[in-house]
Formats: structure tokens, C-alpha cells, sequence
């Protein structure tokens, strides 16, 4: 999932998750933000929070649900929040 944050300095978020290696990864402007491999979890929805901009700042917080039974072999919606509005939403 791609998109775009900012209005006159804009930047390009990319959010990714492989289910069976478990490796996520968001990339801002091609710069990891977040790098690491999930293989288990208790909880059923997973944040991450950061701020995007030098000039015009902006919070990004992308929201990953799953389900409580066999979680790998059923999709797993995705929601990005740019300064708390819904402006993505994928199934990894």
C-alpha cells in the first residue's frame, strides 16, 4: 500500500507485509521507518506512529488488523491515518 502525505512538501509512505515470512516495512520516501518480522501476536490490531515532514509536519499512523483464528490464511486489513483522517486502506 502507497500513499501520499503533504500538500506543498510532499512525501510518499509505502507500507508492506508479507504474511508468510512475517517482514513488514514502511518506507518513507524510500527511507525505512520501520523494518522487522512479526511472527506472532497476542494483540489484534497493531499501530505505528511517526511524524512526516520537515517544514509541514504531519502524523501518520498505520493500523494493521487481523483475526484471532489462523490470521495468516485470511486477509488482514490495513488503514492509514494522516493527522487522525482515513486516507488508504489495503488487505495484506
Amino acid at each position: 500500500m502507497t500513499f501520499f502525505v503533504g500538500v506543498q512538501e510532499q512525501h510518499t509512505v509505502a507500507f508492506s507485509f508479507d504474511k508468510f515470512w512475517g517482514r513488514l516495512t514502511i518506507t518513507v520516501d524510500g527511507q525505512s521507518v520501520v523494518d522487522t518480522v512479526r511472527f506472532a501476536s497476542l494483540s489484534t490490531v497493531k499501530s505505528w506512529e511517526f511524524e512526516v515532514g520537515a517544514n509541514e509536519r504531519h502524523s501518520v499512523r498505520i493500523d494493521k488488523h487481523r483475526s484471532v483464528f489462523l490470521a495468516g490464511f485470511r486477509p488482514q486489513p490495513v488503514f492509514a491515518y494522516v493527522d487522525g483522517l482515513l486516507v488508504a486502506q489495503d488487505s495484506a
